[in-house]
């Protein structure tokens, strides 16, 4: 039954993924009309320097997304910091602290994590996972991690299919 769900939410996941890869947020199109030479110069100015702040960071190799996944699931690590690890994840907390309490901290109970194929678009990484539990194994799937304030963070999304994984569902 979990690994049913889990497959179900990983095609979720994978279909949303594949129509934001459909649509088109190209802010730069030449072709388009600006009444002021200010607002053009001021939209140009901060899309260069979002570009630049994506270009400044470091593309996440598949070892740092992988610790990521291990520090979000790890009992020994504090909730701020799991939270740290996921976008919005303040307003996780509550599932991070399920997944948790159900994974028990029991030693036996072993969950690795297979990240690779990690490419980067802008302030978005994806990345295709591959989890391993107890229970069974999820194929890999593609999940995404965005940029916020210089770090990668775990989509929500992304976080939700974990979640889920760890009876810990974001839906309600």
């Amino acid at each position: 039954m979990i690994i049913r769900k889990t497959l179900v939410s990983a095609c979720a996941v994978a279909a949303v993924l594949a129509l934001g890869a459909c649509s088109s947020d190209d802010s730069s199109d030449s072709s388009a009309t600006s009444t002021s030479v200010a607002a053009t110069s001021s939209a140009s100015a901060a899309s260069s320097a979002t570009t630049s702040a994506a270009a400044a960071a470091a593309a996440p190799t598949a070892d740092e997304l992988n610790a990521q996944l291990v520090a979000l699931i790890d009992p020994a690590k504090p909730i701020a910091e799991k939270t740290a690890l996921v976008v919005d994840g303040t307003n996780r907390q509550a599932n991070i602290e399920t997944m948790g309490t159900a994974l028990g901290g029991n030693p036996a109970y072993k969950i690795t994590f297979t990240v690779e194929n990690v490419k980067v678009d802008g302030e978005t990484a994806t990345a295709d996972v591959a989890v391993v539990s107890p229970h069974g194994a999820m194929p890999a799937a593609p999940w995404t991690w965005e940029l916020e304030d210089g770090t990668w963070k775990l989509s929500d999304t992304s976080a939700c299919v974990l979640l889920e994984m760890g009876r810990a569902s974001c839906a309600g």
